[in-house]
């Protein structure tokens, strides 16, 4: 067996090593198992080998010569020597960096909005996130994220309050989901303390003097044709069932029942629902919620 070949190992040594062909590993000779394996293609591989306390021996590369010195390689065989001979790895294991608020949007919206929400939720959300969350908070680890930034962002979006709750909701949400997902420890969600905006009330319902005006505009706009005659089905539709605008512009054949007189919606925001037969009274004009319907079909 040919005798080890052993050195001590100092950068003058080292840059006046090399071989004819193949590869050799030259060890120091003040450190046992620091070794640094030369390459006939000048190439040179500083390495360590040691034993572990069951006999097994784990051989592990450092890096290259020249991009770490030769007492930086000794510093770390000297660590990778002392873990290997406790039956540890050469190298602790790197610990996984912090996601960011941005890594958490991108999750956020693949593995829950796409997944559970409607097309235009996911349209919403993810418009509110590029627009508004991403730009002021995506940058920050989400143990950094606290009250004061939440509140800031809220505060800057004051001219539309009924928007900036929706973003804070928004954001509270991906945090609660954070959590659960184990991305952040439990019951640090900045949002909760946030104080949202009052919002004035925005429901509000036609009165039947109302509803009789409206419904006289629309038959003098079917007769004389100055408007497309499905827009008036919709608006007919909007008016007797209180669908949403979305349930009604999507509104598929299967889903109207002409003989029982009834819309059945299976997919729309709060579940399926039923709308039964509803009539209005207009200038001498009767309108079914289903007539309305197979004639916005028809004309669609």
């Amino acid at each position: 067996m040919a005798a080890r070949k052993t050195l001590k190992l100092t950068k003058r040594t080292v840059d006046s090593l090399s071989v004819s062909s193949g590869d050799t590993v030259v060890w120091d000779r003040d450190l046992p198992g620091f070794g640094l394996r030369v390459y006939s293609t000048g190439r040179k591989v500083w390495c360590v080998q040691a034993r572990g306390p069951v006999g097994i021996t784990k051989r592990k590369a450092l890096g290259l010569h020249g991009e770490i010195t030769p007492d930086e390689a000794r510093q770390r065989a000297t660590a990778a020597i002392d873990r290997i001979r406790q039956g540890l790895p050469p190298e602790p294991p790197q610990a996984e960096s912090e996601p960011t608020i941005a890594d958490l949007a991108e999750r956020y919206m693949e593995s829950h909005v796409r997944v559970n929400c409607r097309p235009n939720t996911i349209t919403n959300f993810a418009k509110a996130l590029r627009i508004y969350i991403v730009p002021e908070l995506g940058h920050l680890r989400l143990s950094e994220v606290d009250r004061s930034h939440v509140s800031s962002l809220h505060h800057r979006m004051r001219d539309k309050p009924w928007q900036a709750n929706y973003v804070v909701d928004l954001l509270s949400g991906m945090l609660r989901l954070a959590e659960a997902w184990g991305m952040t420890q439990p019951g640090r969600n900045p949002c909760r303390s946030v104080r949202r905006y009052r919002l004035q009330a925005r429901e509000w319902f036609l009165s039947p003097e109302e509803y009789r005006a409206l419904g006289r505009v629309l038959n003098e706009a079917e007769d004389d044709g100055t408007v497309i005659l499905s827009a008036i089905h919709v608006i007919r539709l909007l008016m007797l069932t209180g669908c949403r605008k979305n349930e009604i512009l999507t509104l598929k054949w299967d889903e109207v029942d002409l003989e029982a007189g009834e819309l059945k919606l299976p997919d729309s925001k709060t579940g399926a629902r039923t709308y039964s037969q509803m009539r209005i009274r207009d200038s001498g004009k009767n309108m079914s919620a289903t007539s309305a319907a197979a004639g916005f079909a028809q004309n669609s």
